[in-house]
């Protein structure tokens, strides 16, 4: 693309858009916030207000038709992202849709063969994966400081009782499974590179709905690798995680998408005396973090514009749905 600026248009009108993914494209050296659709035509408008795209449409193909738009954000519920991401593909877009990219692997895989066919980029809208914090701790596992990895724990909670909300609408792709545990899933993912062998899974779910509101995932990697994962709707806001290695541990007490000055700490030589671990040398790694949604549209648009890899692979978001379906299945969720 003989270019330097990628022209984004953005399907609906969500919480996360305009709190966090558009500021991130108004800052983004190479983007601009072109086209906003969203099917209420008010709403639309005062959405809008603050941000000022050039064109506004009260119909998504009608966003998707315009020959201006080069990518497409989709934040739209879980439950109808497959349908808008190959219908994008189809007009040519590039696409950024929100997590969790679908509601099973088998999904997924239609959703890159549509980008494949058409040749356009297909990326799951981690945010996290694209900034600093997290890219700091797989370096110092991957640097040997801590030895090999024995086990991974990760929790990622918050209380909503909206029972009318998204996350709440069991049809439309809501619960805890799709909604927090993709993170955790997401992280271990990335920080171990590989498929758990096994899995014990319980799940909670509320009476009036139906739908899973929290689940406590214990999973095995081989032999001697396991993580422990908890993600929740209905407990106490919560996002910090922690690995333990052979020779030290890091501790991460940070929630996801965190920015600003974050700390990663590194615990290593402790020994035991008695009934305590004592003589422990812990190291401090102050880190800054950009804002996570800017740098996601940055790097998608690197990726389009000057070819760069896209940070989270069609392997990666493909095994984080297959994980997903597992737990859901393990939990009994359906």
């Amino acid at each position: 693309m003989e270019k330097n600026v990628v022209r984004w248009g953005v399907l609906g009108c969500s919480g996360i858009g305009k709190s966090r993914t558009i500021p991130g494209m108004l800052a983004a050296s190479n983007a601009e916030f072109y086209a906003l659709a969203g099917r209420d035509e008010a709403k639309l408008k005062a959405y809008a207000e603050p941000f000022g795209p050039k064109k506004l449409y009260t119909d998504y193909q009608a966003l998707l038709d315009d020959e201006n738009v080069d990518a497409v954000y989709i934040p739209l519920p879980n439950g109808i992202h497959m349908e808008w991401v190959v219908k994008a593909a189809a007009a040519g877009k590039h696409i950024l849709c929100e997590k969790p990219l679908a509601l099973n692997e088998s999904q997924v895989k239609e959703m890159f063969a549509a980008a494949e066919k058409h040749g356009v980029l297909l990326e799951e809208a981690y945010a996290f994966r694209h900034a600093q914090l997290v890219q700091k701790v797989k370096e110092i596992i991957d640097s040997g400081a801590i030895g090999r990895v024995r086990y991974v724990e990760s929790k990622h909670s918050t209380f909503d009782s909206n029972r009318q909300g998204i996350r709440y609408q069991k049809g439309m792709g809501g619960g805890a499974v799709f909604d927090v545990t993709c993170y955790n899933v997401s992280l271990v993912s990335y920080l171990l590179g590989a498929d758990p062998t096994d899995m014990h899974v319980y799940c909670g779910f509320d009476a009036q709905t139906g739908v899973d509101t929290s689940d406590s995932v214990l999973l095995r990697y081989g032999q001697d690798v396991s993580a422990m994962l908890y993600a929740g709707l209905d407990a106490y806001p919560r996002g910090c995680f922690s690995v333990l290695g052979e020779t030290g541990r890091i501790d991460v007490d940070h929630k996801f998408n965190s920015r600003g000055l974050c700390h990663v700490r590194v615990g290593k030589n402790a020994r035991p005396q008695n009934a305590e671990y004592i003589d422990e040398v812990v190291t401090d790694y102050t880190v800054w973090v950009d804002d996570n949604y800017y740098l996601e549209v940055e790097q998608f648009g690197n990726a389009i514009l000057n070819g760069a890899p896209l940070t989270i692979s069609r392997e990666e978001s493909l095994r984080t749905a297959r994980v997903c379906d597992a737990i859901r299945k393990a939990g009994g969720v359906d």
